[in-house]
């Protein structure tokens, strides 16, 4: 299997980020890396929920929620033919008030490290931007202090 990981630490409680992470249906809101998601089931998220994704420069894709640890971790996973896709998303809190965050991606299957290869560039690219802009969107709100 051929994994890439970023990690970042987030000045805020568990709990909220937890909050922005796990609304995944609105991630196309402030995710520069996703441009749609629709939930094609129920809300919110819940294991054997799925989510048709669309990002810049990759084909549609459907994510099943495979684990759901609430308020700390989910993974979901995409199938094509020779191809599994595990996408990891966990939240701790080490300190009170700060966040680490570790997102994962992995390829499996036949074709899991031909196509894990290619896309090697833009997936540390996506996971690295998509930490990044966590961070920016869960500690914004404390910067901007009280109204």
């Amino acid at each position: 299997m051929l994994t890439y990981e970023t990690s970042i630490s987030i000045a805020a409680p568990r709990d909220a980020v937890w909050r922005t992470l796990s609304e995944v249906a609105a991630w196309a809101e402030w995710l520069p890396t996703v441009t749609g998601v629709q939930a094609l089931d129920a809300r919110p998220l819940a294991v054997g929920r799925r989510y048709a994704v669309r990002q810049p420069k990759l084909q549609p894709v459907t994510w099943h929620v495979t684990e759901l640890e609430a308020g700390r971790r989910f993974t979901w996973q995409a199938r094509s033919p020779g191809l599994l896709m595990i996408s990891e998303h966990v939240v701790d809190e080490e300190r009170p008030g700060t966040s680490d965050v570790v997102l994962r991606f992995s390829f499996s299957g036949l074709l899991g490290g031909l196509v894990g290869g290619l896309y090697r560039e833009i997936t540390e690219r996506y996971i690295a931007t998509e930490a990044a802009t966590l961070k920016q969107k869960v500690e914004a709100p404390a910067l901007a202090g009280p109204s």
